[in-house]
């Protein structure tokens, strides 16, 4: 088996193991997870340590959670999240309520540790969107992951996009030079005003050709 179809065959598997808990865990998480394991192994991990990182700075997750360990749990636990008022009683109840076996999840083999990091990657990045009330995609996530952005810049940019009424969906046209000139004129201002506020002691000039170095 190549490299590729050994690859191609974890994601496949991982892809029908998160289908396969659609029934405990509500089909918008399958949705989520499933993008998240179609990245691929390694783009998927990126994904999931940014979506983690952002989860602990907004308060949704707390610093030691494991977001294989929370997919575990989803996909044992009785209730989904349609359940519950918040993704954060949700998670409470995963943290407190949803027993799991050490041991046998130790034993995971790669494609279902995929499933369960995409799985709990995927119920914090709705925790993510409650809690900032927008609509951040794995595709977003994707893109600022590869990018190397710290935390604290995707959080920014996600808030400027939202203050600015931009879809976060056209962050990856706008770095690719995709869109109409008015409109990548409203991204770099968007995201001049982030970093603005980011690094306040740059000049506007550093700024912008900060800004204009993401595209890059």
């Amino acid at each position: 088996m190549g490299f590729l179809s050994s690859v191609f065959s974890v994601v496949s598997s991982a892809c029908n193991l998160i289908s396969s808990a659609a029934s405990r865990i509500g089909n918008s998480l399958v949705k989520s997870a499933t993008s998240i394991a179609n990245l691929g192994v390694s783009l998927a991990t990126k994904v999931t340590e940014a979506i983690r990182s952002v989860g602990v700075s907004l308060g949704i997750i707390r610093p030691e959670d494991n977001l294989e360990e929370l997919g575990e749990k989803a996909i044992l636990s009785e209730k989904k999240p349609e359940d519950f008022d918040s993704i954060n009683e949700y998670i409470n109840h995963l943290n407190n309520n949803v027993p799991f076996d050490k041991d046998k999840f130790d034993r995971l083999d790669e494609k279902e540790l995929l499933a369960r990091s995409s799985i709990g990657a995927s119920i914090t990045l709705k925790g993510i969107n409650e809690k900032l009330d927008t609509v951040v995609t794995p595709e977003f996530m994707a893109t600022v992951a590869s990018q190397e952005l710290e935390t604290k810049e995707i959080v920014s940019t996600i808030k400027a996009y939202k203050e600015n009424d931009l879809k976060l969906e056209d962050y990856d046209l706008y770095l690719n030079d995709e869109l109409t000139l008015d409109e990548t004129t409203k991204h770099s201002g968007a995201l001049v005003e982030a970093y603005q506020k980011l690094e306040p002691e740059l000049s506007i000039e550093e700024i912008e050709n900060k800004v204009m170095g993401l595209s890059n």
